[in-house]
């Protein structure tokens, strides 16, 4: 059973991804660092030299070229779900969690990350708030769609095996 991590940027996708995937003993993939891999460049500069809908067509590339894997925990970028049905197929091929955080815990996550993240680099901490109060309400139908929704925390608490042994 393949394991599919979504949420807002600063959930704890990449952390919870690898430490879920040790518990689990499966491999852990992070969407954002595979396409980093493919197109030789960092995300930023994706967005900036291709723009933001040529990303979103390569990270639903990347993730349905995964298919084909079997007991993995994937990391997604927080606009994954909201792109090229891309959360409806990842509920057809495992399990999806929403790692859902208040936005206190995500400000103060990605306060001082910003300059790594093109999409909020330029924002001063108000606007960064606003970004995201606006991106949640935004997302949040697709992330609702997830099988599963739980902190960051409960994620590596929560007992998949009864899932895991039924798919």
């Amino acid at each position: 059973m393949n394991i599919f991590l979504v949420g807002m940027m600063g959930c704890g996708k990449t952390y919870t991804s690898k430490l879920l995937a040790k518990k689990l003993h499966y491999n852990v993939y992070d969407l954002d660092e595979i396409i980093v891999a493919k197109e030789k460049l960092s995300i930023t500069n994706i967005f900036e030299t291709f723009g933001e809908n040529y990303f979103r067509k390569k990270e639903a590339e990347v993730l349905q070229g995964l298919k084909k894997l079997k007991n993995i925990v994937v990391a997604t970028g927080g606009g994954t779900p909201c792109f090229h049905n891309n959360m409806n197929w990842m509920n057809e091929h495992g399990i999806t969690i929403w790692l859902n955080e208040p936005l206190s815990v995500l400000m103060d996550r990605l306060k001082n990350e910003k300059q790594h993240r093109p999409l909020i680099k330029n924002l001063n901490n108000e606007e960064l708030g606003l970004f995201l109060e606006k991106k949640i309400k935004e997302r949040v139908t697709f992330y609702k769609k997830a099988q599963y929704i739980l902190s960051s925390e409960e994620c590596l608490k929560y007992d998949f095996k009864f899932q895991i042994t039924r798919g």
